[in-house]
């Protein structure tokens, strides 16, 4: 099983501040979205990544997330997807999933392949090979795991702003 990640450095400042509202014990929040086999995929999965991230108060990211969740499902679209059923019968599925961190916003993407990702710096005029360097652009980290089974799930983490900090009167 191979993991590999890609990160950027950064100061820690970050680390020390935190979002106190969310260090509760609950579950963070989660969404998950089945990614549509049809030639509206990628649009729906913008407009998925848009509501989720305006529905957890978000907006500041927005942008940058619907790029990364747009790039990852296309490379999964057109790279990771199977034709031929999985080897238990199940037809090949591409999942999006956005989960929210005290400091980062994860987003995820699973296909049924195993093939891995490539990471391509394009030529300067080039139309292929862009996607994962946006993401690597405007991410704090991205890799991906190989599934015990069968797939992978390619993933970037996206840095909230900074919480204001709490006045005490």
């Amino acid at each position: 099983m191979e993991n590999r990640t890609h990160q950027r450095q950064h100061d820690g400042a970050s680390d020390r501040a935190g979002i106190m509202s969310h260090l509760a014990l609950a579950a963070p929040p989660f969404a998950a979205h089945r990614v549509s086999t049809n030639t509206l995929c990628l649009r729906d999965a913008r407009i998925f990544t848009s509501d989720v991230i305006r529905r957890w108060n978000l907006d500041p990211v927005r942008e940058d997330a619907v790029q990364i969740a747009s790039e990852l499902v296309a490379n999964a679209v057109r790279h990771g997807r199977r034709r031929t059923p999985l080897p238990d019968g199940s037809p090949p599925v591409v999942w999006l999933a956005l989960t929210r961190r005290p400091r980062s916003l994860l987003c995820v993407v699973h296909d049924p392949s195993q093939r891995r990702p490539r990471f391509t710096p394009p030529a300067p005029l080039a139309e292929r090979h862009r996607g994962l360097p946006i993401v690597e652009a405007l991410s704090e980290g991205w890799g991906w795991k190989l599934s015990a089974t069968t797939g992978k799930a390619v993933w970037a983490r996206l840095a909230l702003p900074h919480a204001p900090a709490c006045s005490m009167l």
